[in-house]
């Protein structure tokens, strides 16, 4: 009998209090709103990225570790005959008032990154801001680091992908450019205090999610630049039989083809190859 009595009792108290918490969620989301139209600027919108996956138009994160969180929104302001603008605000709580401190816009067709990531092993995150220049042009990736209450850019990249590997204590970035189709040239970067630059030991640690992608590439089509790239990513990960094995593989795919410079791409991977070993 006690056991029904207590089984009541908790099933009461999550119908009691589950609305309560729902609606402080509702009132969180409406103050937000709230603070951040004061802001927008005109004819503007907000707008999710689209990476990271699922990630809001406003995010909150405690810059100063203060213990208040500033507010990141981003927005777009839609263009009918040139590229629409994307834009990021930072506001910041002074007394009981909020600021705009910082503001970042750039041009493109859609707003392909905005997140935070400790990029310089600082123990604060950085903002991430990537915009989508064109399909063929790639986007651009902005990096800003926190110093005395604002942003400064630390680094701006050009990408048609992204993704991210993590290090003793900085997070790197997987960089793959375009080559052609869908095949892409990937670089991994690190902070080396001053800028990002290529980092052997984390590309290493990476390749293989980029020997998977061509892997499966490769089985739905044997195309000589899956093989170029391939062998591309195998150099980097001193990864040297292989490489030979891709380039060689490569070679006779271009043969058949009678594309005497993209042999001679080949054989500039080939040469390369025996440099590092």
């Amino acid at each position: 009998m006690k056991k029904i009595i207590l089984l009541t009792l908790l099933l009461l108290s999550a119908v009691n209090f589950n609305p309560i918490f729902v609606h402080a969620n509702e009132n969180k989301k409406e103050d937000l709103m709230k603070i951040v139209s004061r802001f927008m600027p005109l004819n503007a919108s907000l707008i999710s990225p689209e990476n990271p996956s699922s990630t809001p138009p406003i995010q909150l994160y405690d810059f100063n570790h203060d213990g208040q969180k500033e507010i990141i929104f981003t927005y777009k302001i839609k263009a009918k005959d040139y590229p629409s603008q994307f834009g990021s605000i930072v506001l910041k709580k002074h007394n009981t008032n909020w600021r705009k401190i910082w503001e970042t816009k750039m041009q493109g067709v859609d707003l392909d990154f905005s997140g935070l990531v400790d990029i310089t092993g600082d123990g604060t995150k950085e903002y991430l801001f990537g915009v989508t220049i064109g399909a063929a042009m790639g986007s651009e990736l902005q990096v800003f680091q926190w110093i005395n209450n604002s942003f400064q850019k630390i680094a701006d990249v050009p990408y048609h992908k992204m993704d991210f590997v993590n290090g003793k204590q900085k997070v790197g970035i997987a960089i793959w450019q375009m080559y052609i189709g869908d095949s892409y040239l990937v670089d991994v970067l690190k902070w080396n205090g001053e800028k990002l630059v290529y980092n052997e030991e984390l590309y290493s640690k990476y390749y293989p999610v980029i020997e998977k992608f061509y892997k499966e590439k490769i089985s739905e089509m044997d195309a000589w630049f899956y093989w170029y790239c391939l062998a591309d990513a195998q150099i980097k990960a001193n990864k040297f039989e292989e490489a030979s094995k891709s380039i060689q593989k490569g070679i006779s795919l271009v043969k058949k083809l009678s594309m005497e410079d993209v042999i001679q791409d080949f054989n500039d991977l080939k040469e390369r190859l025996e440099n590092k070993k």
